[in-house]
């Protein structure tokens, strides 16, 4: 056992070893020319910090990359960033101190947006260091982030395909709505927040008018049910089944229709009288009296029973109460019949003025009143507790309220086959998700509904006219600048002529402030401005003129206005770069040099940012081209202003404009002319497809010409992430062949609540777009629970951080404790305890191996065989290969619990407990030097081959014994998966081995029995014979000899017991255990001394016992070998001093011994 936990520090070394030998960036540089391996990233939300599922989750992802990277393939691993959505909204909320959508409107949503957009990264770097502690080689450089413009605008261009093919609709609908978020929900979505919950449940009594027109009597009620109490003020009708049987019953003075088969459910103490029997054909047209007074639910079709095939019996009355607002069943027949659709309960989930007496409540906390109004008025029946599972807002976690409401639908029923199709051909690991759970939900799957009234997400790219109301569904920027509303503006952009301050004793000064504003244009300078104005005045001249207040700028827009009759205006703002007071006035790349390593946002001293000279450059155009149409416009500026200024009309990223700023950079006298898109910014002159700067932005109506706006939705975040196989490389606008070279993937996993998320939106998108199946392989894997089966939590305070295992027990420990506790679809029950128990017990096993290794000089040169030296070699290298084998078909079919198991059966019983320990000898007394190092040749061959194998389990601890015994490349991750040679394997001589393991372990289950010790040596051991194994063969009978210690192994054909020990020990035999007995108390007293294992050494020792002395006498020789001793001597204990001194009891006698050098 190792003293101390060596595990988090051996791969803290081996990190550092990676990153500075960018072994991961090598690993897929070897396999460019490779075929491809394609992954795709379920992207995490920064927002959040990692969780014990997450670590679970990406050690999966990372397995399979490592391993098909081994196996030659380009395993491109591309990371992603989910940024949208309800999560980061709330999050925003909460660190705001806003309550609800009103509040997030009042507060503003360009300021919301922004404060979202900083909170998806308040956990990026915990996140990064996070992955890259746990191993998980993942490109997060160049990671897909869904809030990117070029994301987005793939996304648009994903819901223009949808609408092309007729499937992108608004409609009316009843929908899952959360009152808190305001929004409604997805089937998907709702799927993932049911809880079980325990409400009250009513059956109320619906008073009938004019009874004797239909035969009944005075005090008749129609009984009905609901779970819903707060859904009692919007009723407006009663459905019952034509074809059910009805009964009127007497209740006390009342009378109560309800179904035949329901009365079991509304009996009380007392008999239910039975007075007269009915179909519900004979109920339809009964006129009832309204439960509430709200006129506006009045119409000459409300309050009356009609017939309805969505009624049955088995729970409540056989009776439907009808709140055509609130229920699919009560919306479909209230459109059918023409009821009045009117709300009693608003978007927050309050009850509107029309329900007098309540008024502005929240509806889930209204039952009781209500319950206590329908009593008063005498309408309640009885009230039951009702369990039931109900869903939450997978968000917020607040009850949702199904709700008709105006929605954008993805009409999902119309390509129900295509989905299922698609899924047809997809492998599930777990099989049973396949056609189980989500062939299930993809069977009843509904319509998509797509929209949702919030704020930080991908804009619905809907443009509503609000003359016609025709509605455009753009599909890319340009078609935004293509249908746009108002004519072009053209802008010129003119740096200033070659001024005095550009020569000065031949430098370039930098003069940034108007104080000190001292520089003229030289007489170059004045014809590189003429040279301009000729240029534009052939163009036709320009509208307007506008001008930095600089004396270089205004001379130059001057002589352009002078050509062209026009005015100049100055503006502040086009003003130069302001380089702060330290480089003021002085060489302007001495202060600032050319090669410095600068960003956007650095700032010298006082002076002004390459970003907020932009923004106010920027802002000057947004500014003219929103108040004029169809002009043409001057700006004369300076050199980094205009290089800003340019970038940000030719809409390129921060990289972009600072990898090309040479390139890009304006010459002075340069004329540069740009048409302004329209096209969204923000007020940094960065494209932005987010709210509110897309709500800006207008288009013209096809049909009559008027201006459309956009409608204020924003698309169901689950769109976003499920868009990624297209969106993560801004297909199709640019690199198309990238995208065809990386769909589908070839493997996805995540946890099975991704059956109803990721996995859904994935092949629907991809369905939807007739791309087929996105993915081949998808592997689910369950929860991870607390070790009593309850979800983690902060609130319970059973949250187990990742962060614990990795610093308490390194990272390959608990990885090795996903791998191996169950199958995938097994709920995982966590726990501490579990992983030091892997630690301790393989992760261990295998540095012993490895220290064992070096003890015997393993170390000294790293060469290796595969050359057996004799049977057992030639039985542990068939187990390996077979082990090679296994685990290869065993990943290939994305089973890792069974390669991992194996693996660890292997290293733990095959090559630990039995080649090593039955090996020992020859490494510790080895017949001479040239052996030796073919012995250890052969063991490095061995745990080299399991090095390749552990490689992408347990890639620290791998790499790290690799690294001590192969120089055969840099690191195992370079490695090509190890080969499987067939040739080695041998059955015959593995069931050999299996037959001898069992005489061994029924001998030593003997041995205990009659309670005698293994080092007691006896007589024989007799084997039933088996004729197709038997006899071993003298190397195999040795090992039986050694493991049993007997002398002899005999084959008996008539015993009837399979293994039968001598257990007779004459003198002979237990003077020889007596002497096996010292030597074992010799070799500990070296170990605890610290003896390297050649090292001789001296011992005394004294004993009384006529035993122990003969026994020292007879096997001196036996006892100095074993014991690698130079001199062995009996005398009684003096004041010589030793290295160690013991007294031990052998066969109940005192022994004293000292040992030294």
């Amino acid at each position: 056992m190792i003293k101390e936990n060596i595990f988090p520090k051996i791969e803290e070394k081996i990190l550092k070893f990676w990153k500075e030998r960018k072994i991961f960036e090598r690993s897929l540089n070897n396999r460019k020319k490779g075929k491809k391996f394609v992954f795709f990233e379920g992207p995490p939300t920064a927002n959040g910090k990692p969780g014990m599922h997450h670590f679970f989750g990406r050690v999966v992802k990372d397995l399979f990359n490592r391993y098909k990277t081994m196996r030659g393939f380009y395993a491109l691993r591309k990371g992603g960033w989910d940024t949208h959505g309800l999560p980061v909204e709330i999050e925003v909320e909460k660190e705001l101190g806003l309550k609800d959508k009103t509040e997030v409107e009042k507060y503003g949503v360009g300021k919301f947006n922004a404060m979202a957009k900083k909170s998806v990264w308040k956990y990026k770097d915990l996140w990064e260091k996070f992955t890259d502690r746990i191993g998980f080689w993942i490109d997060l450089d160049d990671p897909y982030v869904t809030y990117d413009w070029k994301y987005m605008e793939s996304l648009w261009w994903v819901m223009g395909q949808i609408n092309k093919k007729g499937l992108l609709y608004k409609g009316h609908k009843i929908l899952p709505w959360c009152p808190r978020c305001g929004t409604a929900l997805s089937s998907h979505e709702v799927a993932q927040g049911y809880k079980d919950v325990s409400e009250p449940s009513v059956f109320v009594k619906f008073k009938i008018k004019n009874p004797d027109s239909h035969n009944l009597k005075d005090n008749s009620y129609i009984l009905a049910w609901t779970t819903t109490p707060w859904t009692l003020p919007g009723n407006v009708a009663l459905a019952v089944g034509e074809k059910i049987k009805y009964l009127l019953v007497k209740n006390g003075p009342e009378y109560l229709i309800v179904a035949e088969d329901a009365v079991v459910n509304v009996k009380k103490d007392k008999p239910l009288d039975v007075v007269a029997e009915f179909t519900g054909k004979d109920l339809v047209g009964i006129e009832y009296e309204p439960l509430f007074d709200i006129k506006s639910l009045e119409s000459e079709k409300s309050y009356k029973v009609y017939g309805a095939d969505f009624v049955t019996t088995q729970e409540g009355t056989g009776v439907v109460h009808t709140a055509v607002m609130y229920g699919e069943d009560d919306y479909q027949l209230g459109k059918n019949i023409g009821l009045p659709m009117h709300h009693t309960v608003n978007e927050q989930g309050l009850f509107t003025e029309d329900v007098k007496g309540f008024e502005g409540k929240y509806v889930k906390d209204a039952d009781k009143e209500i319950i206590n109004y329908l009593d008063k008025k005498g309408f309640l029946y009885d009230v039951k507790n009702y369990e039931h599972s109900y869903p939450f807002c997978w968000r917020c976690k607040s009850p949702l309220i199904y709700y008709a409401k105006d929605s954008w639908f993805v009409a999902m029923s119309k390509i129900r086959d295509n989905l299922l199709k698609n899924n047809n051909k997809i492998n599930w690991v777990p099989e049973n998700l396949k056609e189980g759970r989500f062939g299930e939900f993809l069977r009843d799957v509904k319509d998509w509904a797509f929209s949702r009234e919030r704020f930080w997400g991908t804009p619905l790219p809907v443009w509503e006219c609000g003359k016609c109301e025709e509605h455009k569904v753009i599909s890319s920027l340009e078609d935004l600048d293509k249908n746009r509303y108002r004519e072009k503006n053209t802008f010129y952009i003119l740096r200033h002529g070659t001024s005095e301050k550009n020569n000065i004793d031949g430098k370039d000064i930098i003069a940034s402030r108007l104080e000190n504003d001292s520089y003229d244009l030289l007489p170059e300078g004045i014809k590189e401005v003429e040279e301009v104005a000729k240029k534009l005045k052939k163009e036709g001249g320009v509208d307007y003129i506008y001008a930095s207040p600089f004396k270089r700028t205004q001379h130059s827009a001057h002589i352009v206005a002078s050509v062209l009759g026009k005015q100049v205006h100055t503006d502040d703002r086009l003003k130069e770069l302001d380089h702060g007071s330290i480089c003021e006035g002085k060489n302007h790349y001495a202060c600032i040099p050319e090669n410095i390593n600068r960003t956007l946002d650095m700032r010298y001293g006082d002076g002004e940012t390459w970003r907020e000279a932009k923004a106010r450059m920027f802002l000057v155009v947004k500014e003219l081209d929103d108040k004029h149409e169809g002009k043409k416009f001057l700006l004369v500026s300076h050199g980094d202003p205009i290089w800003l200024l340019s970038s940000a009309l030719d809409n390129l990223s921060d990289e972009e404009m600072l990898d090309i700023r040479k390139k890009n950079y304006p010459d002075r006298g340069e004329l540069r002319k740009f048409e302004f898109k329209n096209y969204p910014y923000n007020e940094g002159g960065s494209i932005d497809l987010h709210r509110p700067y897309v709500d800006e932005v207008s288009i013209k109506c096809p049909k009559c010409k008027e201006q459309m706006k956009r409608v204020p939705e924003v698309v169901d975040v689950w769109f976003d992430s499920g868009s990624m196989p297209y969106a993560q490389w801004h297909y199709p606008f640019e690199n198309k062949k990238v995208f065809e070279d990386n769909f589908p993937a070839d493997f996805i996993a995540e946890g099975i609540d991704q059956t109803r998320g990721w996995f859904y939106t994935l092949l629907a998108v991809s369905s939807l777009l007739d791309k087929g199946f996105p993915y081949k392989n998808v592997l689910s894997y369950s929860h991870v629970l607390d070790d009593k089966g309850k979800k983690m939590s902060k609130s319970l305070g059973n949250a187990v951080d990742p962060h614990d295992i990795i610093e308490q027990f390194g990272a390959d420990a608990g990885r090795w404790y996903f791998y191996t506790v169950n199958n995938p679809g097994e709920t995982k029950l966590f726990s501490l305890d579990d992983v030091k128990k892997n630690m301790n017990g393989f992760l261990t096993t295998l540095v012993n191996t490895l220290r064992f290794l070096e003890l015997y000089g393993g170390f000294k040169e790293k060469t290796s065989s595969n050359t057996p030296q004799n049977i057992l070699d030639e039985w542990v290298l068939s187990r390996l290969n077979r082990l090679k084998a296994k685990v290869g078909n065993d990943l290939d079919d994305y089973n890792y619990t069974a390669s991992a198991r194996a693996i660890e059966d292997f290293v733990v019983n095959d090559l630990s407990k039995w080649w090593l320990r039955r090996s020992r000898g020859r490494f510790q007394k080895p017949e001479d030097k040239v052996i030796l190092e073919e012995n250890l040749r052969f063991f490095r061959h061995l745990l080299i081959e399991v090095c390749k194998l552990l490689a992408p389990f347990t890639p620290f601890i791998a790499d790290h014994i690799y690294k001590k015994i192969s120089d055969n490349v840099e690191s195992v991750h370079l490695e090509d998966w190890p080969h499987h040679h067939k040739k080695f394997e041998s059955d015959d001589l593995e069931e050999k081995m299996v037959a001898l393991r069992d005489v061994v372990a029924l001998g030593l289950a003997q041995r205990k029995e009659k309670e005698i010790k293994v080092r007691q040596p006896l007589m024989s051991v007799s084997v039933k014979m088996n004729k197709k194994l038997m006899p071993f063969g003298s190397e195999l009978e040795g090992l039986i000899k050694e493991e049993l210690n007997v002398k002899k192994v005999i084959y008996n054909t008539t015993q009837e017991d399979d293994v039968i020990l001598d257990t007779n020990v004459t003198t002979e035999l237990k003077n020889e255990g007596i002497a096996r007995d010292i030597i074992r108390y010799f070799q500990d007293m070296r170990k605890e001394a610290g003896y390297n294992y050649e090292q001789k050494v001296r011992v005394v020792w004294y004993s009384e016992s006529d035993s122990v002395v003969n026994t020292f006498s007879v096997f001196s020789d036996e006892i100095k070998e074993a014991s690698v001793l130079s001199h062995l001597e009996q005398g009684k204990k003096t004041e010589e001093a030793f290295d160690v001194e013991k007294e031990f009891e052998i066969e109940n006698q005192k022994v004293w011994i000292g040992i030294k050098k």
